[in-house]
């Protein structure tokens, strides 16, 4: 049974427990039957950080290695906390099966990358956190409104725990 909900998009960030985001997004894949694809944007960096790197790093070849070591830690941190996910929850892994999880980590401004990754991708539904922990915070945070705001599909936007 799809309920017409075939591929979701799980949004984290690396910086914070991304353990109940993914809770929720595989047990919604699991209630509907649908793909999962984890994705996490990297914020690009500034335009005057980029001009002090390559004022400061003549080489091309290894301003572009640095560059692209941002995005391999990224994804190696990513793969990593997927990882811990699954030990700590062998439950939803038993029940997730041999269902592949697809990743992606994509630089830009995040609330534009998750948006056009989901109509690309053909997701069905967004899920990531409210990004807010404290009580006289607004709800949600800057990238999760933008989200909100992009989007044309529904996002399931998941508190975090309080403190």
């Amino acid at each position: 049974m799809s309920h017409g909900i075939r591929r979701i998009l799980c949004c984290v960030g690396l910086r914070g427990d991304c353990d109940l985001v993914l809770t929720q997004a595989v047990g919604l894949a699991l209630a509907t039957g649908a793909e999962l694809h984890v994705l996490h944007a990297v914020k690009s960096l500034s335009d005057d950080v980029v001009n002090t790197l390559k004022v400061n790093i003549r080489d091309r070849e290894k301003l572009e290695t640095l560059m692209a070591q941002r995005l391999d830690q990224a994804r190696e941190e990513l793969d990593q906390r997927i990882a811990t996910f699954w030990s700590r929850h062998a439950a939803l892994r038993e029940a997730f099966g041999d269902r592949e999880v697809t990743r992606s980590v994509l630089e830009g401004y995040p609330a534009s990358v998750i948006t056009h990754f989901a109509t690309r991708s053909g997701s069905d539904m967004i899920v990531m956190a409210a990004n807010k922990r404290s009580f006289t915070a607004t709800y949600a945070g800057k990238i999760t409104k933008g989200v909100i705001k992009r989007a044309r599909v529904p996002v399931v936007v998941v508190p975090t725990r309080p403190d």
